[in-house]
């Protein structure tokens, strides 16, 4: 009796899903590798951390007043706390009022003397300035009457329980920290910072102290890209392997898998340094290597490496392509993981001189803007030293694929680099 043959149920080879069409030159246009890797990202899980630690961060809760702010009444000047209807009788304004210290509850026809700022008795429905009254022995002489609530801060008149402090989705800045420690709450439900670990590699590459012999250069690429990182709210570790051997980077990069919520790799510029760190990319995960119609900043790569598929972007070696990428690509993914607003908020500055791209693709150029107060200009950077160029821009002038011209006096978009 022959045997059945067995079926062998094939398990499927994981795959990144389809990528964007390209355009009619085969690049893949900036806004939909965009959105490709922000689909290909989720937003970190929210846990409770204190207020203090959750600054800058995005509120994943609503939040309400625990408390009234002030807990109690308070004087707004220096005076006498009083029932206001004890100075009339028979709307006739009455000429004197008992004078006693030292109670917590204010009694018929009394006042109590209080200072700018402290706690009125209970009762208390306004305070009279001292200058509206003169002491004569064991009494006050009213000079001048008080409205029900003139000079008193009612408890809960800035906050009450129950009052809406912020909404799930805004970002806790320093002024809201106060606002939440004023309404007695100490913890939020927020996303944590993301975990970027900036992995520098060429074997070319020395630290910033070291001496630079023939044929090296100092790392400055990592460390830009690190503080780009940290201005854009990540908690950030940077690793220098300075190797071009692919089984030593395979090593680095999961090592460092452990900690890390994005992986970025930045190189030195030279082609041996990319294709080791694209191959070691490849072994490790799922890739998308691609070439986007923007300029500078051409090649594009992005991987989900590892078991926990963390997401990895490898930037290209040239500084300004790199950082110019980072803005571009990184910095919206940053803001996924964030779960925040993914959305650049571009300004409109008058170009002061002319500025020229490709029909087809997204120029982006370093810039000088300058805003006096009733004009805000933007002067293209233009340095041979590409750090220098970058260390005197301050924006970047964002000529969309249908702008092939710009000249002096016309408008154009502008991402100021030191503001989201």
């Amino acid at each position: 009796m022959e045997e059945e043959p067995q079926i062998v149920e094939e398990i499927p080879v994981p795959t990144l899903p389809p990528p964007p069409e390209p355009d009619l030159n085969g690049l893949r246009r900036v806004q939909d590798h965009v959105e490709y890797l922000l689909e290909l990202v989720e937003p970190l899980k929210p846990f409770g951390m204190s207020v203090l630690e959750a600054w800058n961060q995005v509120i994943c809760e609503d939040i309400d007043s625990m408390i009234n702010v002030p807990p109690n009444s308070t004087s707004k000047v220096a005076g006498y706390a009083v029932r206001a209807a004890d100075l009339w009788d028979n709307d006739q304004l009455v000429e004197s009022l008992q004078l006693v210290t030292g109670t917590e509850h204010l009694g018929v026809g009394q006042a109590v003397p209080v200072d700018v700022g402290s706690v009125v008795p209970r009762g208390t429905t306004a305070v009279l300035p001292y200058s509206y009254a003169t002491i004569v022995g064991e009494r006050i002489e009213i000079i001048q009457e008080v409205a029900e609530g003139e000079y008193l801060r009612a408890a809960g008149e800035h906050l009450a329980v129950g009052d809406r402090l912020l909404s799930e989705g805004e970002v806790l800045t320093d002024r809201s920290v106060g606002m939440l420690a004023a309404a007695g709450i100490d913890k939020v439900l927020v996303r944590p910072r993301p975990r970027v670990v900036v992995v520098s590699s060429g074997a070319d590459l020395v630290e910033p102290g070291e001496s630079v012999g023939y044929g090296e250069s100092t790392d400055a690429n990592s460390f830009l890209i690190s503080a780009a990182a940290r201005a854009a709210g990540a908690t950030v570790f940077r690793v220098a392997v300075h190797s071009n051997d692919k089984q030593e980077l395979k090593q680095a990069i999961t090592d460092q898998l452990i900690r890390a919520d994005l992986v970025i790799s930045t190189t030195g510029g030279r082609r041996e340094e990319y294709e080791a760190v694209a191959e070691a990319m490849s072994e490790l995960g799922l890739v998308d290597a691609v070439e986007v119609a923007m300029s500078p900043g051409r090649t594009q790569t992005f991987g989900l490496i590892g078991e926990e598929r963390v997401p990895m972007v490898m930037l290209p070696g040239n500084p300004v392509s790199a950082y110019v990428s980072f803005q571009v690509f990184v910095w919206p993914l940053l803001r996924r993981l964030m779960g925040a607003d993914v959305r650049r908020k571009p300004v409109r500055a008058i170009a002061r001189t002319t500025m020229r791209s490709i029909w087809g693709q997204r120029h982006l150029l370093r810039a000088e803007v300058i805003d006096d107060g009733r004009l805000r200009t933007a002067t293209r950077i233009s340095d041979p030293f590409a750090m220098a160029e970058l260390g005197r821009a301050n924006a970047l002038i964002v000529l969309d694929e249908d702008t092939e011209l710009v000249r002096p006096g016309e408008a154009v978009q502008c991402w100021l680099l030191d503001k989201s």
